[in-house]
């Protein structure tokens, strides 16, 4: 059957689930000797629009924004999105637990 592949504006979960999962995700980077991981908001292959199953951004962070990625290090953690994105990202991503940092283009003169 025919499924949507455009974004909701369904709140996504929030508090201790998050939290919990990104306590586990850290554990298991230790687990296998792992300092960092980089979770993008594409799917394996590169799609922008993602199967629910696929939201992996998304059930880690909370936010359900297209366009984003997350870093998460052994003590660090931060979301990085563009600009439109940057209002939504703060209002859905813990702030206890992650940074929101925007993704910006370097100007010319760099």
């Amino acid at each position: 059957m025919f499924e949507a592949h455009f974004q909701t504006f369904e709140e996504p979960e929030s508090g201790v689930a998050l939290t919990a999962r990104l306590s586990a995700f850290r554990e298991e980077l230790a687990r296998r000797k792992l300092t960092g991981f980089v979770i993008p908001r594409a799917d394996q292959q590169q799609n922008e629009y993602v199967a629910p199953s696929e939201e992996r951004l998304a059930w880690l962070t909370g936010f359900t924004g297209s366009a984003g990625l997350a870093v998460v290090l052994t003590h660090e953690a931060a979301v990085f999105v563009d600009g439109r994105y940057t209002l939504q990202a703060t209002r859905q991503v813990d702030a206890t637990a992650w940074r929101v940092e925007p993704l910006i283009d370097p100007s010319p003169e760099s």
